[in-house]
């Protein structure tokens, strides 16, 4: 990711040209697939964009690399709602492709992705009275490698009238409804309020990858056939030896608190196969043979010192198993491995999911109360999304006695009322009743996961719990990069994200990749111990907190509430030392208001009609000013 968040990405702006019939109000649609060689209307920015065979529909598709650019403007009415969407791919799963729709202050969105191959990404956004232009924006981080995205068939309408609410008072955003999904519920709201007062979290990126130190996606990215890859767990892969003789999860639990984080996540395998805990699947690749350690057994035991929630993030898919491209022995999936379509396959993937099930059964057995689980990988061949193979991963309360790839009946497990053998949700919910489930395993998830280091925009979330997760560098696990002050996130970055988040009742879950040794590299530590010291000014503003009571404005202020107080957070693009707050209710009187920071009063004064005016402050810190106001009465009634 970039050194500022400002430009954590090189934004690739597509001109949408959108024709408006002045009968019904309503415009067509324009599809842009890229087949034509002409960049017009488009302005060139850098060298290296190209128009690409690789493309999902017809001949073509523009391929953006790292480093280039180009921008447009596009034309929309005030007052409408608009939904586009683009066929995007990445050349690894470490690589994001961004879309974002710009220049529309609170209205604007972004959603991202990384998987190497072809998804659909979409997103609804709305303009307001007076707004008549956005920008449409396609964005890659600048990375080592310079790897390339690829976007196709993009495509935007007006889908409707847009009338915002107006703000009368505070009044209660709308809130969250437990759903149903594959035959569980979601957890109830009071069983999420740990994360949303937690707010801030340690994620980590440790594995074999460590040794060669160029990300978690290495094995795949390189091609390198299983026996190869598995030579970094010892002593003869030299320089590249994942020797871990320096981890000590005790100091990443320390360090986790110092900064300011209630929870931490550790990936307890990745997409390589390698398990950081014991097994006893036959086929199983572990640190306890490896190292002759359990690595997952320590970290738990860390946060529990140390009073952190725990988190454990596992993924479905194993690139160990030739059938995970090729799940029917029919269609072998373009691979790096140099795997073609093998009837044999089709076990080869019945043995990874059967692998999957004791492995997801030992995480949730072995360790006591677990309080987070992150999947991640639920595709199959780098392809489709995580809705479409459930039905091969049974993602489900129950197992399909009829599926092709059955579990053997030794590594299921059965519910004792009903007789009948649990999916992978089903045996989640079995043995940790309290814990909290992300969607990426084909279930609809308990809360919802945003990736990647764009910017947060848009309103409060306030209808299901969003996690952003970011790393601090180009990737997710150890890269030499990590040891640059220059060359990754810096303290004001991570104070914007975490604010942009909290005022949207949002959690940051922040990635740090230890080196081969099982150490965090020092200037990730200096950042957040610096991360830590401002937390411990301004954290009645953060932990605990509820993004509102009203939608913040982007890049200039938003807010958080509890109790009796509000939060009001400048940020850099604010200007002045004057803010009237929207109107609040009837009966309520602001008392007091004061920097957060360092307590010192701050003038106010309240109208007749309830709006709150700010006055003569001081921007005590550029990027993220917080100042609170105090009612006499709760902020919700």
């Amino acid at each position: 990711m970039s050194h500022k968040l400002n430009s954590i990405l090189l934004l690739i702006f597509c001109c949408l040209s959108i024709q408006l019939s002045a009968q019904n109000q309503t415009f067509t649609t324009l599809k842009y697939n890229f087949e034509t060689q002409v960049m017009k209307p488009w302005a060139r920015v850098g060298n290296d964009i190209r128009f690409s065979t690789n493309a999902i529909e017809g001949k073509q598709s523009l391929e953006i690399c790292s480093g280039s650019a180009t921008e447009c403007i596009i034309k929309l009415l005030p007052n409408s709602t608009y939904k586009i969407s683009a066929q995007v791919k990445t050349a690894s799963g470490s690589d994001e492709i961004q879309m974002h729709v710009k220049e529309l202050g609170s209205n604007n969105v972004n959603v991202a992705s990384a998987l190497a191959d072809w998804v659909l990404i979409e997103k609804e956004f709305h303009t307001l009275e007076g707004q008549s232009k956005a920008i449409v924006a396609f964005s890659i981080a600048d990375n080592p490698s310079k790897n390339s995205v690829w976007v196709d068939n993009v495509v935007i309408e007006r889908v409707g009238n847009y009338v915002p609410a107006k703000v009368a008072g505070i009044k209660p955003l709308p809130s969250r409804v437990v759903k149903n999904d594959l035959g569980l519920q979601t957890q109830p709201n009071e069983k999420l309020n740990w994360l949303q007062d937690a707010k801030f979290g340690m994620f980590i990126h440790w594995g074999l990858y460590a040794g060669p130190a160029k990300g978690e996606w290495y094995m795949e990215n390189k091609g390198i056939l299983p026996e190869e890859y598995r030579k970094l767990a010892y002593p003869e892969s030299g320089n590249e030896y994942f020797v871990a003789d320096k981890y000590n999860p005790e100091e990443w639990a320390q360090l986790a608190k110092n900064a300011g984080m209630k929870y931490m996540n550790l990936t307890t395998q990745h997409h390589d196969g390698y398990c950081l805990f014991e097994s006893k699947y036959m086929n199983a690749f572990t640190s306890k043979q490896t190292h002759n350690r359990d690595f997952v057994k320590e970290y738990v035991e860390a946060c529990r010192k140390q009073g952190l929630k725990v988190g454990l993030y596992k993924t479905l898919i194993n690139w160990r198993f030739p059938g995970y491209y090729d799940v029917t022995g029919t269609d072998c999936k373009k691979n790096k491995f140099g795997y073609t379509t093998d009837a044999a396959h089709k076990e080869n993937a019945r043995l990874m999911k059967e692998e999957l099930f004791c492995q997801l059964k030992e995480l949730m057995t072995n360790y006591g109360k677990i309080d987070q689980l992150f999947w991640d990988g639920g595709w199959l061949g780098q392809q489709a999304g995580d809705v479409n193979v459930s039905y091969f991963w049974e993602s489900g309360k129950y197992l399909d006695p009829q599926n092709q790839w059955p579990v053997n009946s030794y590594f299921q497990d059965v519910e004792k009322e009903s007789g009948k053998s649990l999916g992978l949700m089903g045996m989640v919910r079995k043995y940790q009743p309290d814990i909290l489930v992300n969607p990426r395993c084909g279930w609809y998830g308990d809360y919802k996961t945003e990736e990647g280091g764009a910017g947060v925009s848009g309103p409060v979330r306030s209808e299901e719990l969003y996690e952003k997760c970011m790393t601090f560098g180009y990737v997710w696990g150890y890269n030499s990069a990590m040891e640059d002050t220059t060359k990754m996130q810096s303290t004001d970055n991570i104070k914007r994200m975490l604010s942009d988040c909290v005022i949207r009742n949002m959690n940051l879950l922040l990635n740090v990749g230890p080196d081969r040794h099982g150490k965090i590299p020092q200037a990730i530590s200096t950042v957040l111990l610096s991360m830590g010291k401002w937390l411990g000014q301004v954290g009645e503003a953060v932990y605990g907190t509820r993004g509102g009571p009203w939608n913040p404005k982007d890049g200039q202020y938003g807010f958080t509430y509890r109790d009796k107080t509000i939060y009001i957070y400048l940020l850099s693009d604010f200007k002045g030392n004057t803010l009237t707050l929207p109107a609040i209710n009837k009966g309520q009187k602001a008392v007091k208001a004061y920097q957060v920071a360092g307590k010192k009063a701050v003038k106010f004064k309240q109208a007749a009609n309830g709006e709150v005016t700010l006055s003569d402050f001081e921007r005590l810190d550029k990027t993220v000013t917080i100042i609170a106001v105090e009612l006499n009465k709760p902020v919700m009634q």
